[in-house]
């Protein structure tokens, strides 16, 4: 490796800092190697009718494309890992939702990345994201949701999730897998000069999964705004209180849930603001491609002195033709009570009794 010819010790000296040179590369592209990084492409396409009786105020049947997904929400994003070595890696992700039908962009404020946005860190202490993500609630109840959180639009399961779209903005989210059990932990800053608390957002809970077993349970609070338009507004204390469990037999998944959430408000309007959510339900495997969900969701709503109440039962089927490809179909039955009937945002066809059936594809990548 080294010259030893007639030219003495400079060539010594040469020859030395060559291989000098030649080893800091070969520990430098070791080095690289180890330090691997990913980007991954995912998404998902779903494409279906959906026909509702007394879905308008006419009356009737309404049928439309759900161009924005019935069984799975339209998205895509970027998934991006690095590995860091020692167990350790960072990670980012960008995920958008788009309107099938036409390509557009599904957010209504336009925003791009309205599904996701956030980079983080994990190890064997778990992992900490930071940005606009879900909520704690949507991912503690995935264990004992019937429908793994699919059908949004028909089930509660959004309404239970919490927050705006089931999301947080600034939020900085923990969670860690020891075993069985999986800690979680977020906090959000309200971002409002003057006050560390006005709009700002904490939330803490507990799942616990094994094969046959699991269990979940937690709590957030936030801190609203009267007024979602004024330039200057009182904050109110917002809680959510969530457990539920599952169960597995067989072939056969059974789960429940319960959660409550209670709004504090004026003391010139009459009492808080409550809502209380429970369902139940149960998920057949019945063979490799063929599954059968059933669920019940019961929702009621106290606000200002008026009670309302929305009740959702559900029976969908779905059929694999590949791991990447599904048909989907659904038949529900939904009935609202109360000022729920009256309700324009819940209940635009103002319609008491609405039944639905929904059939489609849905393909990820």
């Amino acid at each position: 490796m080294f010259e030893t010819g007639v030219r003495g010790r400079g060539t010594r000296r040469i020859g030395m800092r060559r291989s000098l040179a030649a080893m800091t590369l070969v520990g430098l592209s070791s080095g690289a190697a180890h330090a691997q990084s990913s980007v991954t492409l995912y998404g998902s396409l779903d494409g279906g009718l959906r026909n509702l009786v007394n879905g308008t105020k006419a009356g009737g049947a309404a049928l439309s494309m759900a161009s924005n997904g019935v069984y799975k929400s339209n998205r895509w994003g970027f998934l991006g890992i690095e590995d860091l070595g020692g167990g350790y890696y960072v990670r980012f992700n960008l995920e958008a939702g788009y309107i099938l039908s036409t390509g557009a962009n599904s957010a209504s404020n336009n925003t791009l990345f309205s599904r996701t946005s956030t980079v983080g860190i994990g190890g064997p202490f778990g992992q900490v994201d930071v940005g606009h993500q879900f909520t704690l609630q949507h991912r503690l109840i995935k264990d004992f949701e019937p429908f793994d959180l699919r059908y949004l639009g028909i089930t509660e399961a959004a309404a239970i999730s919490g927050g705006t779209s089931g999301r947080d903005d600034n939020a900085i989210h923990y969670h860690g897998d020891f075993g069985p059990w999986t800690p979680r932990a977020v906090y959000a800053p309200g971002g409002i000069a003057g006050s560390l608390s006005s709009g700002s957002m904490i939330a803490g809970g507990l799942n616990y999964h094994t094969r046959m077993f699991k269990f979940g349970a937690g709590y957030t609070h936030r801190s609203n705004p009267l007024s979602t338009t004024a330039t200057t507004t009182p904050y109110f204390a917002n809680n959510q209180y969530t457990a539920g469990g599952a169960v597995t037999i067989g072939p056969v998944d059974l789960m429940a849930g319960y959660s409550l959430t209670t709004q504090s408000v004026p003391s010139t309007v009459h009492g808080e603001t409550r809502n209380q959510y429970l369902w139940g339900g149960f998920r057949y495997k019945v063979s490799s491609f063929f599954n059968v969900t059933g669920a019940y969701y019961d929702n009621k709503n106290s606000t200002a002195g008026v009670d309302g109440r929305k009740d959702v039962s559900i029976l969908g089927v779905t059929y694999s033709l590949s791991k990447s490809t599904q048909f989907y179909a659904d038949v529900d039955y939904t009935h609202f009570t109360g000022g729920y009937v009256t309700n324009a945002t819940l209940n635009p066809s103002g319609h008491a009794k609405q039944t639905g059936v929904s059939f489609g594809m849905n393909h990820n990548f």
